[in-house]
């Protein structure tokens, strides 16, 4: 008896192709946006960790200075006098190679006879023969491991042209290093004074690694130089990784979004198939069919349709992640770790995800429908009328269970902090929302019915619309789902743009910004300040300031007397704040450091200097989005009392209300003829450039709103396309009574455009409230930014344009077919 159910149940999948391959496509679209976010998640985990892993090795501790690093005397007294055998000189520094992909590459500057214990990729100079001679002894040598030549596209004996502190410099590639696992991506290896000579820092260090027990770094701490602390190596690493922690399970959430409206997709086609399939499993259960049987035959057809859509969709997620992952590491590079260089890296969790969602999910879907086509007496499968009451009674509990839902998801954000419950009580909200569509449709049949009256067209659309609910219920709630979260992403995307937007508008207050990879003098500032059309300048230096919990981002800004920072202060009270910052009493923290670290306006900022720990007042907390990190900004005079450095970053220049800023621009550039690398940019573009990287870090959020917009526009014409093709008979009795082929194809379209309709406007306060969650609730949560609420028409009319064009272009095909369909052959079996 199972065989011939089997067999029956595969020869209806096969009787309805199109329905059946539409059902596979959308389970094959959710596996692939999981498995894609997935590979492309990990891949970018994965670049970060070696490129962060490529630069420390085996390091347990590292030696740091200030702002000018180390000296290199210093390291020379540790093996001579303290005897630390286990310790390595290191210099590092960003470079960009010179080509079209302008790509960021780090130049690392290590001593091949101290790399032994540290194991770093190409760093104790094993496989490079005659070259090691050449790396020691000339100052353009330098070598790179197999991978990264063959990205580059180079080999022994190759040049490679670098811009390196601004100034263009030819080196020469004298060793291909062996490294299969590509450890050294993103790596280019030199002699400690070759890089030295390089990147223009003769006689200074950067850190110095040690390998060192807790006992050891103990006694070590207490006999170091003024000026010089010992850090934990994995400090700066675990500091940049946490921080995307955020990043990626926002992705991944994302991505969860398609994986929630696939699975009410499989449920929708799960659920159909069992409609359509009640009088033959009525007729099978009169003759005594078990009920286990009939439930063991709807779950193996549902894992018949899972297996092809899996399959389908782990190969076009492999495909997807090829793209999704050069967003993903463009993402990183732009916010949180300048070199993190990668390729698509496989992972068997990625693939079990895959197979999880589109197995697992699509039987736990075919749950529900299951049970109820095996527990349907036999009188009640073969009546119709009987089916749509129990759709109707189900309705009114779902939206009891989807108030429910929404009530228990607001609990737990409004009760937790945490980013993980967040997310949870987000899906709750989802859950709850979709519970309540099929009450949504027969509440508006209920406000129709009254205004078409008389109408028999339009009555019948309102009709045919409602009274199909065990078919259109599901359908309508994943449409609402996907389209809501189209929308909330959207808004949230918008509102994030616009913030952004104003605070680029009041920090970007200079008329013209002087930047130059080698520091700037305070000379040049007073020259530039002595201009004709100049007001005044600010003088800026950035200090990436090493500690036991993570480097923290130190902000010198020099502004003249009565001067105070542009910065919009979100917590304490802006004068007082400014005021204190002024008169060198207490610094300004912004939004993400302030979540970081957990600080409130009055608390005392410890930073580890090389004096000795200084306790500050945060005054204020003010808005940034340029480090995800955060930032402490404190005046230039404060600094230069903690640090032994009068080095300059960035001039900013505010001109006068009359000036020429076509002449003062050639002046200012003028001024920086002789400084290489020197660069003189007006605030129009630092704002262009700026909102150029935010809509490239969020290209893959679109990216992931529109693929879910896509699994539920391939739902959508699944489920109602399926739905008017079971119709057919209905169609044919109304042609018989007089109904014309346009009229047909017209009530069709009215019904599916009215159920669509339905879907995006139900969408809206959804999409809105999720719109809400992700820019107060979740952001805040992830990223410690604050922003504005942005709500524009445009994403709104687009989601319900998205809900009705998919609506309607599923009633083409059965519109045409019942049109063309002669009379008798649709009568046929009534």
């Amino acid at each position: 008896m199972n065989r011939l159910l089997g067999r029956i149940g595969r020869s209806d999948l096969r009787r309805h192709p199109l329905q059946t391959g539409l059902a596979v496509l959308g389970v094959a679209i959710a596996v692939a946006v999981v498995v894609a976010v997935d590979l492309a998640n990990h891949s970018a985990r994965e670049a970060m960790r070696v490129s962060l892993e490529s630069v420390t090795g085996k390091a347990t501790h590292q030696l740091v200075g200030g702002p000018k690093g180390l000296d290199e005397r210093v390291y020379t007294r540790l093996r001579t006098e303290q005897g630390l055998r286990q310790a390595a000189p290191v210099i590092q520094g960003g470079v960009t190679l010179v080509n079209e992909s302008r790509r960021p590459m780090t130049l690392l500057g290590l001593d091949a006879f101290a790399e032994g214990p540290f194991q770093r990729p190409l760093g104790s100079g094993e496989g490079l023969g005659d070259a090691f001679n050449d790396l020691l002894l000339r100052d353009d040598a330098v070598a790179i491991g197999s991978g990264e030549a063959e990205r580059l596209g180079v080999a022994a004996g190759d040049h490679l042209d670098l811009v390196v502190a601004g100034e263009s410099r030819r080196v020469t590639v004298v060793a291909v290093v062996d490294d299969p696992e590509d450890q050294g991506r993103g790596l280019i290896l030199a002699d400690i004074a070759a890089a030295q000579s390089l990147l223009g820092r003769l006689g200074r260090l950067d850190r110095i690694d040690l390998i060192l027990t807790d006992d050891e770094a103990g006694a070590l701490a207490t006999t170091l130089p003024s000026g010089v602390r010992l850090v934990p190596a994995a400090a700066s690493s675990n500091s940049v990784l946490q921080m995307s922690r955020a990043f990626h399970i926002n992705l991944t959430a994302l991505s969860l979004l398609a994986v929630v409206v696939g699975a009410f997709l499989v449920f929708n086609t799960l659920s159909f198939l069992s409609v359509r399939r009640r009088p033959t499993i009525g007729v099978l259960r009169a003759m005594g069919v078990q009920r286990r049987e009939i439930l063991l035959q709807v779950l193996g057809d549902a894992l018949l349709i899972a297996a092809a859509g899996t399959i389908m969709g782990l190969g076009l997620g492999f495909a997807l992640a090829h793209g999704l992952v050069g967003l993903v590491l463009q993402t990183v590079n732009d916010v949180y770790f300048e070199r993190a260089a990668g390729d698509l890296v496989l992972s068997a969790w990625s693939l079990a995800a895959g197979l999880l969602v589109g197995l697992g999910g699509s039987l736990l879907a075919a749950l529900a429908p299951a049970r109820e086509a095996a527990a349907t007496p036999p009188r009640s499968a073969l009546s119709r009328s009987d089916l749509e009451r129990r759709a109707r009674w189900l309705a009114t509990r779902a939206s009891v269970g989807g108030g429910g839902l929404l009530i228990l998801g607001a609990a737990v954000i409004a009760l937790s902090d945490a980013l993980v419950p967040a997310f949870a009580g987000l899906f709750a909200l989802i859950l709850g929302a979709a519970f309540l569509a099929p009450g949504v449709i027969l509440l508006t049949g209920g406000l129709l019915r009254p205004r078409v009256t008389g109408r028999p067209y339009a009555g019948l659309i309102v009709e045919g619309a409602v009274a199909s609910l065990s078919r259109t219920g599901v359908a309508v709630a994943a449409l609402s789902v996907a389209v809501a979260a189209v929308i909330g992403v959207a808004i949230m995307i918008a509102s994030f743009r616009g913030s952004v937007v104003d605070w680029l508008a009041g920090s970007l207050a200079a008329d013209f910004y002087l930047t130059a990879p080698a520091s700037l003098t305070d000379g040049q500032a007073d020259e530039a300040a002595a201009l004709e059309a100049v007001d005044f300048v600010s003088r800026s230096r950035w200090y990436e300031l090493p500690t036991a919990d993570g480097p923290v981002e130190l902000w010198a800004l020099g502004l003249p007397d009565g001067r105070r920072p542009e910065v919009a202060i979100r917590q304490g009270d802006p004068a007082a704040a400014r005021a204190a910052f002024e008169d060198d009493a207490a610094v300004l923290v912004s939004e993400p450091f302030a979540a970081r670290r957990q600080l409130a306006v009055d608390d005392r900022l410890i930073l580890p200097l090389p004096s000795g720990d200084v306790s500050l007042r945060v005054a204020g907390v003010y808005r940034d989005y340029s480090a995800p990190t955060g930032v402490v900004l404190m005046r230039r005079s404060l600094y230069q009392r903690f640090f032994d450095d009068e080095g300059i970053d960035g001039i900013s220049v505010h001109a006068t209300t009359d000036a020429d800023r076509t002449t003062l621009g050639r002046r200012l550039e003028g001024l920086l003829a002789g400084v290489p690398g020197g660069r003189v940019t007006d605030n129009a573009a630092v704002f262009e450039q700026s909102l150029m990287i935010f809509d490239r870090t969020f290209a893959i959020t679109e990216v992931l709103r529109w693929l879910a917009g896509l699994v539920a526009f391939v739902g959508v014409i699944s489920a109602l396309m399926a739905l008017h093709l079971d119709r057919m008979r209905e169609f044919a009795v109304l042609r018989a009574t007089g109904v014309t082929r346009r009229g047909l194809a017209g009530l069709v379209g009215g019904q599916s455009g009215l159920l669509g309709l339905i879907a995006g406007l139900w969408a809206i306060p959804l999409g809105v409230a999720l719109a809400g969650l992700l820019v107060f609730v979740i952001n805040r949560r992830a990223y410690g930014w604050t922003m504005g609420f942005d709500l524009q028409a445009a994403p709104l009319v687009e989601g319900v344009m998205l809900a009705v064009v998919a609506a309607l272009i599923a009633a083409v095909y059965p519109a045409w077919r019942a049109a063309r369909m002669p009379i008798v052959e649709g009568l046929k079996g009534e």
